[in-house]
């Protein structure tokens, strides 16, 4: 708080609302800056019993002594509730006072973390309705993070919506950076989740300005890893004594044909697999992180896959179609089988996604408006980085090219 911040508090009568047995009302004036409200404190007097310099009732007798002692503990009220104020925001008016002494709750600022834990409840109650459950468990560890963050630089479990400024922003992407250890883009989608609740203070009124104007929160173009057709083939052909090691590679392989990430793969179920054997099958379905439209008709790898494990035709509609193992356990189970491939890339599920948006469909000429509706995409902004790949090997390809044709000094065309 500024030093230059003025308080005061004064009692007076009000003799413009003068009662029929001439008793005036005592009156608290609040003084905060310049600025003034005042407020009724539920006593009279006359004005001949009030002494204007000293604020109080005239005289010693009992009624004066109980009438000022009640004034006294009005005025020791006033003095706690503006220090507690202070321990909120810097930035007390005397209408939040006057609200604070009269016992309205919204002289009070919000906390942060319990404004986010209400975002994180909503979100859990609307999974599967209008968000995912990894939505939900993305807001929930975001709330987790800022708030270790805050026990570790601050000492608090939680702080004053309005506390939260560009200063304590800038400290929490840093903390991120190297306490937590996360990349650019990771640290950039955290401090998006912090956005969002402040954004939804702003819009409730809790929270007056943006803090984070002035801070950008871009994301870098990053290279994303895929399979070339080589290694995909590897995969295919490999064979393992461990069961546990094939099922991975034929799940992997179908997210390779069908570009499904690894919760559609695992909820995708018989009614989202739609055909026959004469026009062929699609699979249509939603996706789980997003809800957009996914149609992706069925090649004859990943339909020979679902029939390994699955007889469609003794299916409900809600059996599951694929028993994929936990995406942990199929994350630690491909580094193994890249290591036995002799893959030197670092293998996850979500690879698979990217090998069939580059090597499988746009490296063999599917539009890229093909493969944002196969891929479930909202918009095409979100395909256009898979097509940037396709033109960075295609370039490669004709460095290559180039130098293979560098030893051809002369070409003798007719007629030269």
């Amino acid at each position: 708080m500024s030093s230059r911040t003025s308080f005061g508090l004064t009692f007076y009568i009000n003799r413009t609302r003068e009662r029929k047995n001439g008793e005036c009302p005592v009156m608290l004036r609040i003084n905060i800056n310049g600025d003034r409200v005042a407020l009724q404190v539920h006593r009279f007097v006359k004005p001949e019993d009030w002494d204007p310099a000293r604020y109080v009732m005239k005289g010693r007798t009992e009624e004066a002594r109980a009438f000022n002692n009640y004034l006294e503990a009005v005025r020791l009220k006033a003095h706690k509730k503006y220090n507690e104020l202070l321990s909120y925001t810097d930035d007390v008016t005397p209408q939040m006072l006057r609200d604070a002494i009269l016992g309205v709750n919204t002289a009070k600022t919000r906390q942060i973390i319990d404004i986010w834990e209400g975002h994180v409840s909503n979100l859990k109650k609307l999974i599967g309705k209008e968000n995912s459950y990894a939505t939900y468990q993305k807001y929930n560890t975001a709330k987790n993070h800022f708030q270790a963050f805050l026990q570790k630089h601050y000492h608090v479990e939680d702080v004053s919506i309005k506390a939260v400024d560009y200063q304590m922003i800038q400290q929490y992407g840093i903390y991120l950076k190297t306490e937590k250890g996360c990349s650019h883009n990771t640290a950039t989608k955290f401090l998006q989740n912090l956005k969002t609740i402040t954004s939804i203070s702003i819009r409730s009124g809790w929270l007056v300005k943006d803090p984070f104007n002035g801070i950008s929160l871009s994301l870098k173009e990053v290279d994303r890893p895929y399979l070339t057709m080589e290694e995909m083939q590897r995969l295919i052909e490999f064979h393992s004594v461990f069961d546990r090691l094939n099922k991975v590679r034929d799940f992997f392989i179908f997210s390779c044909y069908t570009g499904l990430a690894y919760i559609d793969v695992k909820q995708l179920k018989r009614s989202e697999i739609e055909g026959d054997e004469t026009t062929g099958y699609w699979i249509r379905t939603r996706r789980q992180k997003t809800g957009g439209r996914a149609n992706i008709p069925l090649l004859d790898i990943p339909m020979s896959i679902i029939r390994n494990y699955a007889k469609l035709e003794l299916l409900d509609p809600n059996d599951p179609i694929l028993p994929i193992l936990s995406n942990q356990k199929m994350n630690a189970y491909l580094k193994e089988l890249a290591d036995l491939c002799n893959i030197q890339k670092d293998l996850s599920y979500h690879v698979a996604r990217h090998t069939f948006a580059t090597t499988v469909t746009m490296m063999n000429g599917v539009p890229i408006e093909s493969v944002s509706k196969m891929l479930g995409h909202k918009n095409i902004q979100s395909t256009q980085h898979y097509a940037r790949i396709v033109d960075k090997k295609v370039g490669d390809d004709m460095k290559l090219l180039a130098s293979k044709l560098k030893g051809i000094s002369s070409i003798n065309f007719a007629g030269s």
